[in-house]
């Protein structure tokens, strides 16, 4: 049995969700603070955006019954990421155009830096990879190269328009693969030389938008919005070819996970977490305004 918990918009906290063989069982609430729009699973903990009142944003740090046992405010804006690497944790703030640097130490939180790209760049993922940490800048068109000093070193650079959001790299680093959120692509790129290999796109319609990309194994998984659907994207050295697309089991999924061979999706705007595959929706359960996904193994 696998414990899910999902992050919502809002006011409406963290849903903790059991799994096991495709079903879900009825959420229950985990913790209730608000704007958990996007949670990461630490050492032994859960990391959660949060607010505390308008004006008043940052990181809450949750223990296994879901208490809060560490919290920073440092934002006025609340942010759109969260990402953990050891004791490190990165947040990405969309509107305010900021990627911060965060260290979780003996039960405290410091903010450690924060670095403004410029106002609404739309910065969406900080992701380590290496001895660089890279962070995404959706409306800026670029990924930006952080060393651990957390100064910028240099770019990685998309054609205008395409929306770089969120990526995955292969279990051995050498490859970055990047969904953008504008033009529906999913990016192949070398990183010892930051050099775009290759690229595919999902659809052509102008109303959607790509979301979450998760990997396992040689398929790629992407949402896409607007359709509502799943793709999954067979990698193939440095080729990439569509294999499959099926419904997200309901509307505007913004994340989703792969678990025991199933893909689970937070629906934002049917209020729905499913369990999807090919074949349809196998299971779902109602969780208002779900936004976020993580699998976790026992907290201690």
């Amino acid at each position: 049995m696998r414990q899910i918990y999902c992050g919502c918009y809002g006011n409406e906290g963290i849903y903790k969700v059991n799994f096991e063989n495709g079903i879900l069982s009825d959420p229950v609430l985990f913790c209730n603070i608000a704007s958990t729009k996007y949670i990461a699973e630490g050492n032994d903990f859960i990391a959660s955006l949060y607010s505390e009142a308008k004006g008043r944003n940052g990181v809450a740090i949750l223990d296994k019954s879901g208490q809060v046992i560490s919290s920073l405010i440092y934002e006025d804006i609340v942010s759109c990421y969260i990402g953990c690497d050891g004791n490190h944790i990165y947040t990405a703030n969309f509107h305010e155009g900021t990627f911060s640097f965060l260290k979780y130490e003996n039960s405290t939180l410091t903010l450690e830096r924060k670095v403004k790209i410029r106002d609404k760049a739309g910065c969406h993922m900080l992701l380590p990879c290496n001895d660089q940490i890279l962070g995404f800048a959706l409306y800026m068109d670029r990924i930006y190269l952080f060393n651990r000093e957390y100064e910028i070193t240099g770019t990685i650079e998309f054609p205008e328009g395409t929306g770089p959001r969120h990526g995955v790299l292969s279990p051995d680093g050498r490859y970055l693969y990047v969904v953008s959120e504008l033009s529906k692509e999913v990016f192949i790129i070398e990183t010892s030389s930051w050099t775009i290999l290759n690229k595919v796109r999902m659809c052509d319609d102008e109303k959607s938008t790509s979301a979450a990309i998760r990997l396992l194994g040689d398929i790629l998984y992407v949402t896409v919005r607007g359709t509502d659907r799943v793709f999954e994207i067979k990698i193939s050295g440095e080729k990439l070819e569509i294999i499959n697309s099926y419904s997200s089991g309901g509307k505007h999924p913004r994340d989703m996970i792969v678990c025991d061979g199933y893909v689970l999706c937070a629906n934002t705007h049917s209020d729905t977490l499913a369990c999807v595959n090919e074949k349809g929706t196998v299971s779902q359960v109602k969780i208002p305004e779900a936004v976020t996904l993580i699998a976790v193994r026992e907290l201690q």
